[in-house]
């Protein structure tokens, strides 16, 4: 498999129950770990590239009461590769979140399929607190119903699970760059611009 990563994630041993031919890699933050995992599909099993409603719709179906959509995006890579990815966000035991990307990139003969878990680490949830308390004080949201703070981002009606949350949108990221979102987004931008 020909693809470019940043350089700082550093391969690691695969796990006996990791899929076959699969790759994988660390990388620690102050804020987030990640592992990352590489590895080829069948080509019939890649996303709709086309399609970004039957992605979201497909993910809205699967999603449990702990995991929720935070974004899903398709196009072409520089070197004009079709991509599609997800990012859901899972809860975590006993307390945090982790960013689970799932992104396919088409190599004509077969799809990669990359799959990464960031992870918040040591303090959790300041992202989301320094956020809410920010439009609290601007009057957006009204303790203690805080209305429209939790919603799906591509579904007002839908209500299941771990909503996304205003401060898990991209224009936070550059006040956050170690969160395990902000981390997710700078890798796919790094995927996306280097193959």
């Amino acid at each position: 498999m020909n693809i470019n990563i940043p350089l700082e994630f550093k391969k690691i041993s695969s796990m006996p129950e990791d899929p076959k031919d699969s790759v994988a890699y660390g990388k620690q933050t102050a804020s987030s770990n990640c592992i990352l995992m590489i590895y080829p599909i069948n080509s019939q099993d890649a996303m709709q590239y086309e399609n970004e409603r039957t992605i979201i719709n497909s993910i809205h179906e699967t999603l449990t009461d702990t995991e929720g959509l935070v974004e899903v995006k398709t196009g072409t890579t520089k070197n004009q590769k079709k991509y599609g990815y997800s990012i859901v966000k899972s809860k975590l035991d006993p307390s945090g979140v982790q960013y689970i990307l799932t992104m396919h990139i088409d190599m004509k003969e077969y799809t990669i399929k990359i799959e990464s878990f960031f992870a918040e680490k040591s303090m959790t949830g300041g992202r989301d607190s320094a956020i809410m308390n920010k439009m609290i004080n601007e009057g957006k949201i009204v303790p203690p119903n805080l209305n429209g703070w939790f919603k799906d981002p591509y579904d007002e009606n839908y209500k299941r699970g771990l909503l996304m949350n205003l401060s898990e949108q991209p224009k936070y990221d550059i006040l956050f760059p170690e969160h395990p979102l902000s981390e997710t987004r700078k890798f796919i931008k790094y995927v996306i611009e280097n193959n």
